[in-house]
């Protein structure tokens, strides 16, 4: 268990960098189906039209990057696909079994008119995780293995998931000399393709798998970390080291722990 829980202290700002990512933020989302009607979300009315007009200029400035953002993202789930531009994919076995696997969260987004937005979702349970890696070195619940965390450790890397009624819900894959690279996302953007990116930064340090994207993990000669996500082959979202320790300062979770 000693082991299990240094692991995870080390790894689970990583995920709450994916938990705090638009990637898991469906309220953000806008569906990029021509059949599909937006999410009903509240509206107020304007208290004068003085207040409408001086909030003109904000609003159209988020609007343009809510635009971006939706070419980008969608609440379908991500299928991996960015997986096999991963530098020396092809003699990683571990990454092609990470693509082949389902996170899901197992919530269900409703439009106005009861169509499901990203469902209905596949999903990997325990059992599907221990067919593709074995038995688990160790769990935060040995009794219920399938209900809690869970860490692999193979000739490639380690591997932390995270269960929820034996249904696979995040899952990250630290890389062996991963790390070794110093490299950061400070030279990548949005516009970049998943392969360019991988191609110019290298192997990552660690790969994590949520329900909506795959994310990239880089450190550093100082050790930062930084990261970018991506659904299919698009990048939708680059994060700084800058902007990684602040948010790793809100949580209280940072690389010294």
């Amino acid at each position: 268990m000693k082991n299990i829980r240094l692991y995870t202290i080390g790894l689970l700002s990583l995920l709450t960098l994916a938990a705090c990512s638009p990637a898991n933020s469906g309220q953000q989302a806008k569906t990029t189906s021509s059949s599909r009607k937006p999410i009903k979300q509240s509206s107020t009315k304007k208290s004068s039209s003085k207040n409408s007009s001086s909030k003109h200029k904000s609003a159209s400035s988020e609007s343009s990057s809510s635009d971006d953002f939706s070419d980008r993202f969608s609440m379908d789930p991500d299928d991996g696909a960015s997986l096999q531009y991963v530098p020396g994919a092809a003699s990683i076995p571990e990454i092609e079994k990470l693509k082949n696997l389902h996170p899901t969260t197992g919530f269900v987004l409703k439009t106005q008119d009861g169509q499901e937005v990203g469902g209905p979702k596949a999903r990997s349970s325990y059992d599907d995780v221990v067919a593709a890696f074995g038995q688990p070195m160790d769990s935060t619940d040995s009794a219920n293995p399938g209900n809690g965390v869970n860490v692999w450790v193979t000739d490639n890397g380690d591997i932390m998931a995270f269960f929820r009624n034996n249904v696979l819900t995040n899952i990250t894959f630290r890389l062996k000399g991963g790390d070794a690279n110093h490299q950061s996302t400070a030279s990548i953007s949005k516009s970049d393709s998943a392969k360019s990116a991988l191609e110019r930064l290298g192997k990552p340090y660690a790969i994590m798998r949520s329900e909506n994207g795959t994310s990239y993990l880089y450190k550093d000669s100082n050790g930062d970390e930084s990261s970018f996500s991506t659904q299919g082959n698009k990048i939708f979202s680059v994060m700084s080291a800058e902007e990684t320790k602040r948010l790793q300062g809100i949580t209280g979770m940072n690389k010294n722990q």
